[in-house]
């Protein structure tokens, strides 16, 4: 092939794949595909149930249903805004989202195989969608089409591949709407609108009971789309709030360099630190780790380990808690923060205490894990899936420091010992009395020994 042909088709090339002006950097890629093992092994998890948003599901068989609920929605939009029909509000709509149109195709890491228009008619259509869904759940509106499907609905948007971009939403609520606080810049998000999306996002919190903060600072205005604005919303803020302890606070003892102490610190010799921890069961019976619930953490992953306790916050698994938990570590791992995420960390930290049913149950009895699936096997494959196919950096990820320290007490001699003493003698009350009945007779039998010594001793003299 001739030099300057082969030139022009691959400048042809790079030209077809990223849309001249498309936007800022920062959107390049921001709504990623996943890759097809990871989606393969969860598609309930991942794929859409009642309402595909962007270009990745439209043409899923579940979602086809809702097409026609999409237009009588974006209808009743568009009337919000225009209760007479004077103003032709759709136009203006078309001729916004078409100005964005080669920066929202940027937002996607597979370039949609549709023209301007039809992604265009697709931006608007959806995004009409959301922007009235939510209206009518917030005004609880007895007429809704979809109102039997409302719960699909919400965590339909919380995936991780059906997101569109939020400038889109944002321009689309200002011209709707009408606030008076609207953006001027189509990167601004108006505050009305989150305290919107918060609100809904607030009728279902299926983590925790930490309380999330409210939609301010300029982390939300700037998010990508929902599921990241519910990113920064449960995880980043409270993360970025919390304060960071001494993680040696309380070892003290083990610097002093004699006595039982050095004995206590002395690690097994011959052996390097690992990685890796063991899991509940293991840490409780063979190393005398106990497990508590921390009654008033800073955030979901606010997890500790200190002088033998590990303290973590309670946590409901459900069907939805499932969901949220795979698409927000589904976003972290499509990130540059995968390695140091704080979502990749607590599964990579659940993966490694949780093995079998066995782990669950043990959580179970001290009030740190509440299964509301059907059983705990379930609960455990769920952490062993996600968390076996994390990518990280078992050094620095975000709890590296907490392996660290769990397996500097597992090497301890002192704590396997007293470890061994708990498990096998002061498990039961039966072997706690049987214990106290042996100590009691080997000190009867070594007294006894001693006082017939002296009275040898005393009758030879």
């Amino acid at each position: 092939m001739h030099y300057d042909e082969l030139l022009r088709r691959m400048e042809a090339g790079m030209s077809n794949q990223v849309p001249a002006g498309g936007g800022h950097q920062k959107d390049a890629f921001t709504i990623a595909r996943l890759p097809p093992h990871v989606r393969e092994a969860n598609r309930s998890l991942y794929e859409p149930t009642v309402v595909s948003i962007g270009p990745y599901h439209m043409s899923s068989a579940s979602t086809l249903a809702m097409k026609a609920h999409k237009w009588d929605m974006l209808r009743d939009f568009l009337r919000r805004g225009d209760p007479d029909g004077k103003v032709d509000l759709l136009a203006a709509c078309i001729k916004a989202v078409r100005a964005m149109e080669p920066r929202a195709r940027r937002c996607y890491g597979q370039i949609p195989a549709l023209g301007g228009d039809d992604l265009v008619e697709l931006l608007v259509l959806d995004g009409c969608f959301i922007l009235q869904f939510l209206l009518e759940w917030k005004e609880s509106c007895t007429r809704c089409t979809i109102q039997g499907s409302s719960i699909y609905v919400y965590y339909d948007l919380l995936l991780v591949e059906n997101q569109m971009p939020l400038f889109v939403l944002a321009k689309l609520f200002s011209l709707v709407i009408g606030s008076t606080a609207a953006a001027a810049e189509d990167s601004d998000v108006d505050q009305q609108l989150l305290q919107l999306i918060f609100g809904f996002f607030s009728l279902r919190e299926p983590l925790w009971q930490v309380t999330a903060p409210p939609p301010a600072g300029p982390q939300f205005t700037q998010a990508y789309h929902l599921l990241h604005l519910q990113y920064q919303r449960i995880v980043m803020t409270p993360e970025h709030r919390r304060l960071r302890p001494l993680r040696r606070l309380g070892t003290s003892l083990y610097s002093i360099p004699t006595g039982i102490a050095s004995f206590i610190r002395r690690p097994v010799t011959g052996t390097m630190t690992p990685l890796a921890i063991p899991c509940v069961t293991a840490l409780q019976e063979e190393f005398g780790v106990t497990f508590k619930e921390k009654l008033s953490p800073a955030s979901q992953f606010d997890v500790t380990f200190r002088r033998g306790t590990m303290e973590i916050p309670r946590l409901v698994i459900n069907g939805g808690t499932r969901i949220l938990l795979a698409n927000l570590f589904a976003l972290e791992q499509t990130k540059d923060c995968w390695n140091e995420g704080t979502m990749t960390g607590y599964l990579v930290l659940m993966n490694a205490l949780v093995n079998t049913g066995a782990d669950v149950a043990v959580l179970q009895r001290h009030g740190i894990m509440d299964n509301m699936l059907s059983n705990e096997e379930e609960a455990a494959a769920f952490f062993n899936q996600l968390g076996g196919s994390a990518l990280f950096d078992p050094r620095k990820h975000r709890y590296a420091q907490l392996f660290k320290d769990t397996n500097e007490h597992c090497n301890s001699r002192w704590n396997r010992y007293m470890a061994v003493l708990k498990r096998d003698h002061l498990k039961t009350p039966c072997s706690i009395i049987n214990l106290l009945v042996a100590a009691i007779l080997l000190f009867i039998s070594v007294m006894s020994a001693g006082y017939l010594i002296c009275r040898y001793k005393h009758a030879c003299t």
